[in-house]
């Protein structure tokens, strides 16, 4: 069995490691970096988070570990299904819809391009909003903008509260979960899938998928929750 999980450069290293430190309570410690960790007969392997839901439906590894938002991401853009299990929550974040109050926003700057396209799909009153995809942090991008609004990652909102920016919408809880193929590995594994809940995608994302000129809402009803 070949697990991935996200590797020590990832934010979600800590909660992954919390979360399987009990199956691999042997993780070879003598060469610290290692990137690939023999277990018996099972192995351990590092990579991006945002890679684990490529490389387990390629074949390349058995199951991964990772976010609930990196899987939803992977399957809408990739057009694909995996099958997305719960493990008990290690910490949960929110993706989000953030701007400035009062601000009418013609940019959406996200790591979450195809969310942030199924949401707008989803949502009515329509204005025209390009999406513009980034890589890590943005807050600081959106605040500078003056007609722009982000898709984020939320743990604390301490960045969203010192750059001035408001959550409008929360999205989407993001525990560390497992994804497998939709059939899933034969035989025993380290983890007992079948005692795991089923997570499906988020309501929202269901409408038929949306492009970069897709209408931006104007609602604060609380949001949509998978």
């Amino acid at each position: 069995m070949i697990v991935a999980v996200p590797g020590s450069s990832s934010r979600l290293y800590g909660p992954v490691a919390d979360a399987i430190g009990s199956r691999f309570a042997r993780n070879d410690e003598a060469h610290p970096r290692s990137l690939w960790h023999r277990i018996g007969a099972d192995s351990l392997v590092h990579c991006r988070g945002f890679d684990v839901p490529e490389l387990v439906a390629s074949e390349a590894v058995d199951i991964g570990i990772t976010g609930y938002d990196v899987c939803v991401e992977w399957c809408l853009a990739s057009g694909q299904s995996l099958t997305i299990r719960a493990l008990p929550p290690a910490r949960t974040s929110f993706v989000t819809y953030c701007t400035v109050a009062g601000r009418t926003p013609h940019t959406i700057y996200t790591e979450y391009p195809a969310i942030t396209r199924a949401w707008l799909a989803a949502c009515a009153n329509p204005q025209p909003v390009r999406i513009v995809r980034l890589h890590g942090s943005t807050e600081g991008v959106i605040r500078a903008d003056d007609t722009g609004a982000g898709l984020l990652l939320v743990t604390s909102g301490q960045t969203l509260a010192a750059n001035g920016l408001d959550v409008e919408v929360p999205l989407l809880a993001t525990d560390v979960c497992v994804v497998t193929r939709t059939l899933p590995p034969a035989g025993q594994t380290l983890i007992d899938l079948p005692s795991l809940p089923v997570l499906p995608l988020p309501s929202f994302c269901q409408a038929p998928g949306g492009s970069a000129d897709k209408p931006i809402p104007r609602q604060r009803d609380g949001g949509l929750r998978r």
